[in-house]
């Protein structure tokens, strides 16, 4: 099963661009009259024929349209601080997307070196992911944004935040019930440093639930799709 991917509906006819065009003509060899999954990455599945195949453009005509396709009854946000190689960002994206996530946001805290990410690049590697692993869904993926503007704008979620300070932290499966009974949820993973003590006790003032990931101290990146990872599968019990 392979899907692709088209913004471009109008009516029963789907355009698709001349980079899924190419993969469908010259990767995957279809011809006119073969069956085709297209997703428009906001949640709908298409499923049509080819109908015209041209220079740039492939054509398919809509048969089939299933909304909601492959949706979940439940949100999961990750807040996560930019790190320095912007490859392992690309990386953390394209996991957290096939575990399972709904939005990403990158965060300026007070140790992040990264001061900007290139969200263009980002979107490609959120495509790619979604077609992949067959979702119809890209998840939002926001730029950048200060850590203090972050919290006071996002609380309204069953938020967390995982930092290495020495206190009462416990982990996600403590919090099974307040996971079960809310809909949205939302981790915070900070740089390479942690969090900050002004950050932290800005946090405890959101009422934020400080977490645990375990025993080893883990890369930022792994840390994100270790959270999204365990809130997928706490969703699910």
């Amino acid at each position: 099963m392979e899907f692709f991917y088209s913004d471009d509906i109008h009516d029963d006819v789907i355009k698709l661009n001349t980079h899924e065009s190419k993969h469908c003509i010259r990767v995957l060899r279809k011809k006119e009259g073969e069956s085709l999954n297209v997703v428009d990455g906001k949640g709908t599945l298409y499923q049509g024929n080819l109908i015209s195949i041209t220079k740039k453009n492939c054509y398919v005509r809509i048969d089939k349209i299933f909304e909601n396709y492959s949706c979940r009854d439940y949100y999961i946000h990750i807040a996560i601080s930019p790190i320095k190689n912007h490859d392992r960002i690309e990386w953390f994206v394209e996991k957290s997307i096939e575990i399972g996530v709904d939005e990403i946001s990158f965060i300026r805290c007070e140790r992040t070196l990264r001061k900007k990410i290139k969200l263009e690049r980002l979107h490609r590697t959120a495509l790619s992911a979604m077609k992949q692993t067959l979702k119809a869904k890209i998840p939002i993926i926001n730029d950048i944004i200060d850590f203090d503007d972050f919290v006071n704008v996002n609380n309204k979620s069953n938020i967390f935040i995982c930092h290495l300070e020495n206190e009462n932290r416990k982990n996600l499966f403590h919090y099974r019930k307040e996971i079960s009974d809310n809909y949205k949820h939302c981790i915070l993973i900070g740089p390479e440093g942690d969090f900050t003590s002004n950050e932290i006790k800005l946090s405890k003032k959101m009422n934020h639930h400080p977490i645990t990931l375990g025993t080893s101290r883990l890369r930022t990146e792994t840390a994100g799709v270790v959270s999204c990872s365990i809130l997928n599968f706490l969703n699910t019990l």
